[in-house]
């Protein structure tokens, strides 16, 4: 199975689990049915803004489309990432081969550094090819949250609001989501970075 396939997949897995149509999903999301089942399909990759627009339409965590879909007899079997994690509640491990990976239309990539653990942080190695950027539009975006990144290698130019700063190597930056920002590698080598995504808990109150 695709990477594709298996994002789509789980986008699936959570709409059906929350008995939500396709249209419904859609309509909230503000894209077209046909883009969204060529999603869930595999047949095409979400940007960066859809994905963040479906997550929070289904009431989730952006980790949580790292983990495994339920079976089709619908147990959920235990994702790989966070089997190690249930041996000591006090240290959750993602081995180098246990991560998952999405591949945004843009070319940017998502790798899990850490297990979906409830609390609401998703923890991320994130890579932009150059001439990658959030959004394949150019437009910005917003969702919840509080957005934390460090450079490894690189060079990101990130526009918040009407500010735009440029992030080399061993640079970060701290931001809130809800403001409009848009990213962009206009660079001519990949940009390496660790990213962390403070959001509330899909369950919490006001």
């Amino acid at each position: 199975m695709s990477e594709a396939e298996d994002l789509g997949g789980r986008i699936r897995a959570a709409r059906q689990a929350r008995g939500m149509s396709l249209r419904a999903l859609a309509k909230k999301v503000g894209v077209s049915a046909s883009m969204l089942s060529l999603v869930e399909t595999g047949r095409s990759r979400s940007s960066v803004s859809t994905l963040y627009a479906i997550v929070e339409a289904l009431d989730m965590s952006m980790v949580d489309l790292f983990d495994t879909p339920p079976s089709p007899n619908g147990s959920a079997p235990v994702p790989a990432a966070t089997i190690e994690a249930r041996l000591d509640t006090e240290v959750a491990i993602v081995r180098r081969d246990q991560g998952r990976r999405i591949e945004m239309d843009s070319g940017v990539v998502w790798e899990q550094l850490g297990p979906a653990t409830g609390s609401g942080t998703e923890f991320l190695r994130v890579t932009y090819p150059p001439g990658a950027k959030s959004s394949v539009s150019g437009r910005f975006q917003r969702h919840t949250g509080h957005e934390h990144a460090y450079i490894m290698a690189g060079e990101l130019t990130c526009q918040v609001g009407f500010q735009e700063v440029v992030l080399g190597t061993g640079d970060s930056m701290v931001f809130d989501s809800s403001r409009p920002h848009l990213l962009e590698n206009r660079s001519d080598r990949d940009v390496h970075a660790i990213w962390f995504i403070v959001r509330p808990k899909p369950d919490s109150g006001p």
